[in-house]
């Protein structure tokens, strides 16, 4: 089986899964439109950012109507395929043709949805009290009322409909999709890290490392440690213009992690500090719960801290410090068995073969794995 991930690598879900699904003996690669960001990996990159030429609109010409006759499976992220061209504007000439020639050759076809590639900003602002999709929080925010949302509405109704399954990866896409399944993230070997637990005898390191601050709530979550410094003594660390290799090693000094508050549920960031044994903290938006497995959310050791309430949701886990050795075990215990890239990478390998398969995921060896999602 060829299987074709691609035409970005957005928080190396598609790098990490791949690899695993070579260890299953599927014949599977990264292709890329452009350079990742953060010093992710590819197969191949076909072109650089925004070239335009005759030479680079030919190669991904000739790479995107190639695929469908080249493999047996198109994994496509982001919203995205090897046709769809963001980085040309204008130059974006046959959007999604390739999914178009896959379709009609029988070929499987499978979208995993990540965030702002359905998330409908006008709908997710009047439905939720916190959000990114708010002016003053991302800077888009205006394109997406004037014409990303209907851009992303026509992809839900026009495109989506030619897959053979679509998942997403955060529970709020769950609203915006008439089918779809929510995916665990698989972006991290978590082999890879070792758990490096709390030091209790000095004062606590926490540590924030935002991508995109507003998007992020940094800004509340910097106002709140500087009404913390008051009542506690603690080391605040800000990880930011690092590359991904840099980023981790910061992260393995900590004690207390903050991811997000404004999303309504963690990034694959929270995942790699989680294999690490770190503690985190994000908004968990509840409404959004029926998406996810109970099983998983049994399971979840995260501390939901609320943006109207930061101050004190963090000062109630700096009081609860003595707990901190427990919590990193469960972090620990966590994405071993819910984010765990061999045991998804085997469920989607069924789905490959099968689309009409329950994604299921098990690993008889170890007894992990998450169950059915």
């Amino acid at each position: 089986m060829r299987v074709l991930h691609g035409p970005v690598n957005i928080g190396n879900q598609p790098w990490v899964l791949s690899r695993h699904e070579r260890q299953l003996g599927i014949d599977s690669e990264l292709v890329v439109n452009y350079t990742p960001s953060l010093g992710y990996q590819a197969d191949r990159i076909i072109s650089p950012l925004g070239w335009v030429s005759e030479d680079e609109m030919r190669a991904r010409l000739v790479n995107g109507l190639r695929a469908p006759f080249d493999y047996d499976v198109l994994h496509y992220y982001f919203g995205r395929s090897l046709m769809y061209w963001d980085d040309y504007g204008p130059r974006n000439y046959l959007p999604f043709l390739d999914v178009e020639v896959a379709s009609r050759l029988g070929r499987r076809i499978i979208f995993t949805l990540q965030g702002c590639d359905v998330r409908i900003a006008g709908d997710s602002t009047v439905r939720n009290r916190f959000t990114p999709c708010r002016a003053g929080h991302c800077t888009v925010f205006d394109t997406c009322l004037a014409t990303l949302d209907d851009e992303r509405r026509r992809f839900i109704r026009d495109i989506l409909p030619k897959a053979d399954r679509v998942f997403f990866l955060n529970p709020e896409l769950g609203h915006f999709l008439d089918r779809g399944e929510f995916l665990p993230y698989s972006s991290v070997e978590i082999d890879a890290f070792d758990v490096v637990l709390p030091v209790l005898d000095r004062p606590p390191r926490i540590l924030h490392a935002p991508t995109n601050g507003a998007i992020k709530g940094t800004p509340a979550i910097l106002e709140a440690m500087d009404e913390l410094r008051h009542h506690y003594e603690f080391e605040f660390i800000l990880v930011r213009d690092m590359t991904h290799e840099q980023a981790l090693k910061a992260y393995q000094t900590a004690d207390l992690v903050i991811d997000q508050v404004l999303a309504g549920w963690y990034g694959g960031f929270a995942v790699e500090v989680m294999a690490m044994g770190k503690p985190v903290l994000c908004y968990l938006r509840e409404e959004d719960f029926e998406f996810v497995p109970k099983e998983m959310l049994a399971d979840l050791p995260i501390g939901n801290i609320r943006p109207d309430r930061l101050t004190a949701d963090i000062a109630s886990a700096l009081d609860r410090r003595a707990e901190w050795g427990e919590w990193s075990s469960r972090s620990r215990k966590f994405v071993e068995k819910w984010h765990n890239p061999a045991t998804i990478a085997a469920a989607l390998a069924r789905v490959y073969e099968d689309p009409a398969a329950p994604l299921a995921f098990h690993d008889p060896a170890s007894g992990t794995g998450g169950g059915q999602i």
